[in-house]
């Protein structure tokens, strides 16, 4: 009784797995119908032009600088080496906002993967390994490439930088850990900040910046359609109208309400 919808759709869809197997194995006869389930569609939110600043300028605020308020009786568990404000976690946040990228590209992402296109445009070009059916490349806005230039000649520095290297935290080579270690930086930003909780009290996450990235778009993007939005961001416009422009306001787009027919 106190299973989330998202819980029970989950255990439905392995139920009907199994049914299904079964029934191709001639043990039962039909599938039965399952009830339908409505859910509520929660946003992790995205954030807004003046808390967006107010994390760029924590990020390089925090650079260099040692946690140590891990409360007390408790056990640092994210490994000593980044128990320091990383150097690139600045380009990192402004990558998944001028890229769209899910936080999942960004432990994937190698340099051979990315591309400079200097021509009528100046954008990159991603291509990125295959997530959730979607494989095209993709194009970003032009400020990523000033942030990935700084970002590859950060890495060389170090003995990185060449095309079978990661872009983040190449280091690392249990890139599982990179989700951890991203993540974990970026909750400390926003503790630091007060912004964990969203408006509506949902948590926001370092995927709260991919849901930035297309809110910022729909906002600030013209008149972008979602079609080509949703393609470039390797998602589906309906996943773009139920759960990235849900929270939008008639306000955000005040200029296009109050606009007139030339």
């Amino acid at each position: 009784h106190n299973l989330r919808a998202s819980t029970i759709q989950g255990y439905m869809a392995q139920t009907r797995k199994l049914l299904k197997l079964l029934c191709r194995k001639e043990t039962i006869k039909a599938v039965p119908a399952f009830p339908p389930l409505k859910t509520q569609p929660h946003s992790r939110g995205a954030f807004t032009i003046t808390e967006y600043k107010a994390i760029l300028r924590q990020s390089k605020q925090l650079r260099c600088v040692t946690f140590s308020d891990w409360g007390l009786g408790n056990k640092a568990w994210i490994k000593s080496d980044y128990h320091q404000m990383p150097q690139e976690m600045n380009w990192l946040i402004r990558f998944m906002v001028y890229t769209f990228v899910r936080p999942g590209d960004i432990r994937q992402i190698k340099n051979k993967h990315i591309e400079i296109i200097r021509s009528t445009y100046l954008y990159l070009r991603l291509n990125l390994p295959e997530v959730k059916r979607h494989k095209a490349a993709t194009v970003s806005l032009p400020s990523a490439v000033r942030i990935y230039s700084a970002l590859l000649d950060y890495q060389r520095s170090r003995g990185y930088g060449k095309p079978d290297d990661y872009v983040f935290f190449p280091e690392v080579v249990n890139r599982r850990a990179v989700l951890d270690i991203a993540g974990w930086c970026f909750n400390w930003i926003l503790n630091d900040l007060d912004l964990k909780a969203g408006p509506h009290g949902t948590d926001r996450s370092l995927y709260s910046l991919r849901h930035t990235a297309i809110t910022f778009r729909l906002i600030y993007g013209g008149n972008i359609d979602l079609l080509t939005l949703a393609r470039n961001a390797r998602t589906s416009v309906e996943m773009i109208e139920k759960f990235y422009a849900s929270t939008l306001s008639a306000e955000m787009n005040i200029a296009l309400i109050h606009g007139r027919r030339q």
